[in-house]
């Protein structure tokens, strides 16, 4: 993923609480090695777009999603391959927990992998699927630790939902067609749980694995939501996470935050693209790091909390 958009749309308007300071209470621990392994069993999931055997990796991350304490829907769609015009049947996941509750919050990622690798320096190998460890992977491995440790954190009163977006690797340069789980989101939200239209913002992640993890602040998102980009990296500043650093991209990035923001839900990006081995055979286990998941899911987790404080 990485994909300029000059501009800048969708602008929302969301209010975050002040960032409280986290207390050892609060904060469980993540462990890298136990998310650089769980990166590497995801590697051997089948998620690469158009591959027939994806309804096996569908299964899994349903049960991954199901074991975090999730009540996950399906939206069925068809996708197809800006070039050729080839169709196939893509699917988000939504990982509902407390759908009654009043508050209502989003995390999300695409667990889709790459079926070219245009930018691979192998001209022979440009039509063979990336492996995808940090561009589809380890999004999917940061969501899946925070979500049994947001569901035992959070009060009764807040309910959010996993968002796992297919088809965001679906898009060719030049042509378009990025981004196809969540813009079809957005056009049918009636077929995605009702709770999630109420949620108060979203956070999205996409390429939070490099292991010289530096992210910055994107346009669409301090446009979309400007209190919670803040609140995020006034967190990461108090944890002391020098992977999110203060800058800002010189250019917006089209990712699926900015669908999530136009379907109502004012959303954030948190990425890195600066990564040499994007779209490429290089995007493999060894180009990711645990600490930098564990990075981002120690910011995500408290910021979070302290959007969604206690009821009392």
């Amino acid at each position: 993923m990485r994909r300029w958009f000059f501009a800048l749309g969708c602008a929302a308007c969301s209010a975050v609480p002040p960032v409280q300071e986290p207390t050892a209470r609060q904060q469980p621990r993540f462990d890298a090695d136990a998310l650089l392994a769980d990166t590497a069993a995801l590697l051997e999931v089948p998620r690469v777009l158009g591959s027939d055997d994806r309804a096996q990796g569908l299964n899994v991350l349903t049960h991954r999603l199901t074991q975090g304490g999730a009540t996950v829907v399906v939206q069925p769609f068809t996708g197809f391959d800006p070039l050729d015009g080839r169709t196939m049947p893509l699917a988000n996941l939504f990982g509902v927990v407390r759908p009654e509750a009043p508050r209502q919050f989003v995390l999300a990622t695409h667990f889709d992998v790459r079926p070219w690798a245009e930018s691979d320096p192998d001209p022979t190998r440009r039509d063979q699927p990336i492996p995808g460890a940090n561009d589809g992977t380890s999004g999917v491995v940061v969501l899946l630790a925070l979500l049994p440790r947001l569901v035992d954190a959070l009060p009764s009163d807040v309910g959010f939902t996993i968002v796992l977006f297919d088809g965001e690797e679906l898009g060719r340069p030049e042509h378009g067609g990025y981004c196809a789980g969540s813009t079809h989101f957005a056009a049918h939200p009636q077929d995605a749980p009702p709770s999630i239209l109420r949620a108060s913002f979203g956070i999205v992640l996409d390429m939070v694995g490099d292991a010289e993890l530096n992210i910055a602040k994107e346009a669409h998102s301090t446009t979309q939501n400007p209190a919670l980009v803040e609140a995020i990296w006034r967190t990461a500043a108090s944890l002391g996470e020098r992977s999110f650093i203060d800058a800002t991209y010189p250019h917006a990035i089209l990712d699926d935050h900015v669908l999530l923001s136009r379907a109502g839900i004012p959303s954030v990006l948190l990425i890195d693209y600066d990564y040499d081995a994007w779209h490429t055979h290089a995007d493999a286990l060894d180009r990711v790091c645990g600490e930098s998941m564990a990075s981002v899911a120690r910011v995500v987790f408290e910021t979070v909390l302290a959007a969604m404080p206690g009821s009392g």
